[in-house]
């Protein structure tokens, strides 16, 4: 039978001191991170160095190394088969609606930010679908159309919200731009419409 290393009074002695090393050592690194709590920073230093890459960073809320974590977060966010199930299109449209409201401003900045070559080509092929897709009207037809506009200016000027004319049955679908086939909603409903039925 080995002879053990320690006696139980030495174990014992040992074990106090290591933790006496410990606590002296929790205190020191504990009172920089709750200085850096205090000032309502997200990170603080600490005297010992990160294993793998070497920095002194520590985040307060999880005491992880800074770079590795961002290293970590970043391979993650580019892991395709791993974001999958979070980069679906209704989040994407839920996260870009939200940031639209948030940020009217600069959304109109990006609208207007684009070349006026492909917003023309785009509303050109527009009014090319609207010719192609207009019945023969009569002349009160095409009068109500107008008037059907006119409202909508007025309300836009009565209520201070954006209205515009939409199609019922989308014209890239098949709609017709018929009176019959035109309402007036609210720009923010008319765009969550887009082109459904």
């Amino acid at each position: 039978m080995p002879k053990p290393k320690y006696t139980p009074e030495e174990r014992k002695r040992i074990q106090k001191e290591n933790l006496l090393k410990n606590k002296e050592k929790f205190d020191r690194t504990n009172y920089s991170r709750l200085e850096a709590i205090e000032q309502g920073k997200k990170t603080y230093e600490v005297k010992k160095a990160c294993k793998k890459c070497g920095s002194f960073e520590r985040y307060i809320s999880s005491k992880g190394c800074v770079p590795c974590a961002i290293k970590i977060g970043l391979e993650k966010l580019n892991n395709e088969e791993l974001m999958k199930p979070y980069r679906t299109k209704e989040k994407t449209k839920k996260r870009l609606d939200k940031w639209r409201e948030e940020n009217p401003e600069k959304f109109q900045q990006q609208w207007l930010r684009q070349p006026k070559e492909k917003v023309n080509c785009r509303a050109a092929k527009r009014r090319a679908l609207i010719k192609n897709q207009t019945p023969n009207l009569s002349e009160d037809e095409i009068k109500l159309i107008f008037t059907i506009y006119e409202n909508c200016i007025k309300i836009n000027q009565e209520t201070g919200i954006p209205h515009e004319v939409d199609h019922i049955i989308p014209i890239s679908k098949g709609g017709m731009h018929h009176p019959n086939n035109l309402q007036i909603l609210t720009m923010k409903e008319n765009r969550k419409k887009g082109n459904k039925l």
